[in-house]
């Protein structure tokens, strides 16, 4: 779990991410896809289909935001930028969508932005 010190560090990043990848455009974008796509499926489905699918969109976008992730990760995982940036690729994926997977942290970074 995030502590709350470390999430108030994490939300420059966050909304620069959040900004510079337009991700509430693509996000609505998303959900009325899959609404239409998948009419049967209840909103705690889709909402887990958009979270992966974000994951994948800011995944394919990362150069455009790599020093934010790098901050991002070195937060979540209690280490300095510099080794967050030498660690193996799949450790640094995996943090990040522990952050993404985070119910409450989600729930914090989203009302904090709005």
């Amino acid at each position: 779990m995030i502590s709350t010190e470390k999430a108030f560090d994490m939300l420059p990043y966050a909304v620069d991410i959040f900004e510079k990848l337009d991700i509430q455009n693509y996000g609505i974008k998303k959900a009325q896809e899959y609404k239409k796509k998948y009419p049967d499926k209840n909103r705690t489905e889709i909402q887990r289909e958009l979270g992966i699918e974000l994951i994948k969109y800011v995944l394919k976008n990362s150069q455009k935001v790599k020093e934010e992730f790098f901050n991002i990760v070195a937060l979540a995982a209690d280490i300095d930028i510099e080794t967050a940036k030498k660690r193996p690729f799949t450790e640094s994926i995996q943090t990040f969508k522990e952050i993404f997977m985070d119910g409450e942290l989600m729930d914090f970074f989203n009302s904090a932005m709005q």
